[in-house]
């Protein structure tokens, strides 16, 4: 996936701001490529303590926020599309918050 795609937000994910849509679809691509760079696979990792040291986030206020809001559209591709993805669910959670989660 190239940066200079769009991502999908399928209509079922959760909002987590008023303009998460247009933030994913913009941004999205680039927010996973650099996240996906910057922390191990199947790995747990805390969303807020990686979000501020993306660079793709940096100028944000609450980057954990834009990282959620990227990380929510993923979860709901994968809901409405599983059969796209060879090895499973892309973001896993840990607990019922996304608080912590792997990749």
């Amino acid at each position: 996936m190239s940066s200079n795609q769009q991502m999908r937000y399928p209509a079922g994910t959760p909002s987590a701001f008023s303009g998460a849509k247009r933030f994913v679809e913009e941004n999205g691509v680039a927010v996973w490529c650099e996240l996906c760079d910057s922390v191990m696979p199947d790995e747990w990792f805390s969303v807020s303590d990686v979000a501020v040291k993306l660079e793709c986030l940096r100028l944000y206020r609450n980057p954990a926020r834009y990282l959620r809001a990227v990380l929510k559209a993923i979860m709901a591709d994968y809901a409405e599309r599983p059969d796209e993805y060879e090895k499973g669910p892309p973001v896993k959670l840990q607990g019922k918050r996304m608080d912590v989660v792997s990749i």
